[in-house]
């Protein structure tokens, strides 16, 4: 609260003030609004896009709203969505602009370099560090890069600073999530069991985060000024926690962005579950903990060169740089509650195989039990959807080209899962009942399904 002196009668107004996006914004807006005859003490936040106003006069409307419109904002309610035909043309460019980058990434396959520098266990750290590298700019971004895209671009609203300072928070980020991927790892080698969260839990982190991305890449590409008010930043929790909060309880802390760069450890990205599986099948704390280490090194240099994007946003350039930014926030949104929801079973995909009348031919039948191939590889799983017979046990061989991938560690939305290791796998299965079995990678990136037909299996 920002104030005069004491007052000995006051009123209190609220104004709704709209296109505050900062607390930079809220400091120009206090700052004209104080220079209103009549106005003792003014509030400002951006979060609900409301001036709370302490008056010892009655100024007229037109006055405050004269102040507003001075500092450069509007009073009144925000309309959902822009009506600056440029916005939306800068967003589809930018849509367009984030489009094309997604499919040549597809097209040279730049996903898939991990799995094409062979087997950690032959190569040792030196495939890791590849493996990191290929991580830091591939799928795992859709997690930790979002993260780190949404830190960078609160910070950039919510903060002046510049130089050296404004990388502190991603520098000590990075710092932490290496030294606490070797501390986690070396727990791996000494616990001999791979620490994670249930599927369950793994889900409704996935959806937070695209909620939180949604919200920042709405307020970034401008489309939509009453998002802009919903929440200019991180969570209030994580936010505080982080000292970028609007009125943090706390000043920035090393210790508190360190402990969130270790806590990704725990993000469900296939290529940190590989390098955990490889390092807990060492059975070394020392190795694991240098396994997970390097690996997390590997991926900074792709995060940090993200996490400096919203840096470039100045001058003539800004909103189409910010556009560009808040694109590629609401696509690892769309990635993250996609995934999220394979996760949960809920497979998205179109499938022939639900309409089926006949089994694959991928399916055959022996000795009482029906035999289901399938080969996983870097892009997921050929054929990912398979039509076998109800009521007949089922022994799936699944033949594993790359243990350094998403699809290597399959999950299943009633808590089933099995990791596999290259050459040939057998998972024996149970008969299961007319109806769709759907299964997932780990991060919910690649899926299939199991569809059960009625259908009179031959006699062997």
């Amino acid at each position: 609260m920002a104030e005069r002196s004491k007052a000995v009668t006051t009123t209190v107004r609220r104004v709704r003030v709209t296109g505050m996006t900062c607390a930079a914004c809220e400091k120009r807006v206090t700052k004209a609004l104080l220079a209103v005859p009549g106005v003792r003490a003014a509030s400002v936040s951006a979060t609900t896009g409301v001036a709370t106003l302490t008056l010892s006069a009655d100024p007229t409307p037109e006055a405050v709203e004269a102040a507003v419109v001075k500092a450069g904002y509007q009073v009144g309610t925000p309309s959902l969505l822009s009506q600056d035909r440029s916005v939306w043309i800068t967003a589809l460019v930018a849509g367009l602009g984030v489009a094309a980058v997604i499919a040549l990434a597809r097209a040279l396959g730049l996903a898939d370099v991990a799995g094409s520098v062979g087997s950690p266990a032959e190569g040792g750290l030196l495939v890791v560090l590849l493996v990191g590298l290929t991580a830091g700019v591939s799928t795992c971004m859709a997690l930790v890069g979002g993260l780190v895209l949404a830190i960078s671009s609160a910070q950039r609203a919510s903060s002046s600073t510049g130089g050296l300072a404004r990388w502190r928070p991603h520098l000590v980020f990075q710092a932490g999530r290496v030294l606490g991927f070797f501390v986690l790892g070396a727990a791996l080698g000494a616990l001999g069991a791979r620490l994670a969260v249930p599927t369950s839990v793994q889900a409704a982190l996935m959806i937070t985060v695209a909620v939180v991305m949604v919200v920042l890449g709405l307020r970034l590409t401008g489309i939509s000024p009453r998002a802009a008010g919903w929440s200019p930043r991180l969570p209030a929790g994580l936010a505080a926690r982080l000292g970028l909060a609007e009125r943090a309880a706390a000043p920035y802390s090393d210790v508190r962005a360190a402990g969130l760069g270790a806590a990704t450890f725990f993000l469900p990205c296939g290529f940190t579950q590989a390098m955990q599986i490889y390092a807990l099948s060492t059975g070394s704390p020392l190795l694991a903990g240098s396994i997970m280490a390097v690996f997390a090194l590997g991926t900074a240099p792709g995060l940090l060169a993200l996490a400096g994007l919203p840096g470039l946003a100045t001058g003539s350039r800004r909103p189409q740089l910010l556009a560009v930014v808040g694109v590629l926030l609401m696509a690892f949104a769309l990635v993250n509650a996609t995934a999220a929801l394979n996760l949960l079973g809920w497979n998205l995909r179109s499938s022939a195989a639900t309409t089926a009348t006949a089994v694959s031919a991928n399916v055959s039948v022996a000795g009482g039990v029906q035999t289901v191939t399938m080969t996983q590889g870097d892009r997921g799983y050929t054929p990912a959807d398979s039509v076998v017979y109800a009521g007949l046990p089922i022994r799936w061989v699944i033949t594993s080209e790359s243990e350094v991938s998403c699809a290597a560690y399959l999950r299943s939305g009633d808590g089933w899962s099995v990791d596999l290791t290259t050459g040939e796998n057998v998972v024996e299965l149970p008969a299961i009942a007319v109806g769709t079995w759907n299964f997932t990678c780990v991060m919910g990136m690649y899926s299939g399904s199991l569809t059960a037909i009625a259908a009179t299996p031959p006699v062997a």
